[in-house]
């Protein structure tokens, strides 16, 4: 017997949009594998994300499900299309842990992002100073070879915000105060760090909310997290969650929903674009300067 292949998100995504069909439908497990003449368990496998589909099965259901839209099924073809070219970070696979490149996967494939980073500023924004202090981690001397292709890795992830095939990431985040005030790297870092978060946030895709400690208490607490959108016909979330060693990804509906609302909670709570705009600002302007 084969060994079965770790699920990727992709796969994740695909098929559990695609047991929601079903299930949408009233239909069986078996009904599905009639549909293929193949054993039930080819389903189940496909809907956790544990194999594959190809294209001509996909079609398949695709009729049984009633999807009859070009559009549809052409968003369908492509989510489940396992990426043929060669992606950048392909290069890395031996030297980066698979949930890290399950992130790097994530944010190539999906079209929104939004999240609350309490404490630090997000990868997504940071300058090649500020990202060598954080993976740095307080440490001293050169780097190592693993820290260098971290920062190499984290500049590049960047281009995101700017690539022009599929359209930029569109990116909504929500910064605690703390991580425009802690001294990454030292004032000078963290300076020019304030001065491109400013600069990022006037991208028409982005968008850039302060949190301040005047807020006081908020739902949920101070927990990090990340949430992606897949385009359509998927429209799923996956919220992402990391600690020191690890990510996590979440992708049931009731545990999107709830940091869906925690967001919500987040950006109406905080200040707003122009507000944090010069909150950053005047941030930046209290560290010294040439």
């Amino acid at each position: 017997m084969g060994v079965e292949q770790r699920p990727t998100v992709r796969r994740r995504v695909l098929g559990t949009n695609l047991r929601r069909l079903r299930e949408d439908h009233g239909l069986l497990l078996e009904d599905a594998a009639t549909q293929l003449s193949c054993h039930p368990a080819k389903i189940s496998r496909i809907e956790s994300g544990k194999s594959g589909i190809r294209p001509l099965d996909l079609k398949a259901l695709l009729d049984l499900y009633g999807v009859a839209a070009t559009a549809d099924r052409d968003g369908w073809l492509a989510l489940a299309r396992e990426g043929r070219h060669q992606r950048w970070w392909r290069t890395l696979e031996d030297q980066l842990p698979q949930d890290f490149l399950d992130l790097i996967g994530l944010e190539d494939e999906v079209s929104e992002c939004r999240g609350f980073q309490p404490g630090v500023i997000p990868g997504l924004f940071q300058t090649e100073e500020y990202a060598t202090a954080v993976i740095r981690g307080g440490s001293v001397g050169p780097l190592d070879d693993d820290q260098r292709t971290k920062v190499r890795v984290r500049l590049e992830r960047q281009k995101v915000l700017t690539r022009e095939h599929p359209a930029p990431l569109n990116v909504w985040m929500v910064l605690g105060e703390a991580a425009l005030r802690q001294q990454v790297g030292g004032p000078a870092v963290l300076r020019n760090q304030l001065l491109r978060l400013i600069d990022v946030a006037q991208l028409p895709h982005v968008t850039v909310q302060v949190l301040p400690f005047t807020a006081g208490a908020i739902m949920g607490g101070p927990l990090p997290f990340l949430t992606y959108r897949f385009p359509p016909p998927s429209g799923l979330d996956v919220v992402l969650l990391e600690s020191l060693t690890s990510h996590a990804c979440l992708e049931d509906p009731q545990d999107t929903a709830s940091y869906d609302s925690f967001f919500n909670h987040l950006r109406a709570t905080a200040l707003s674009a122009l507000e944090s705009e010069a909150f950053i600002a005047a941030v930046a302007n209290e560290l010294p300067h040439p």
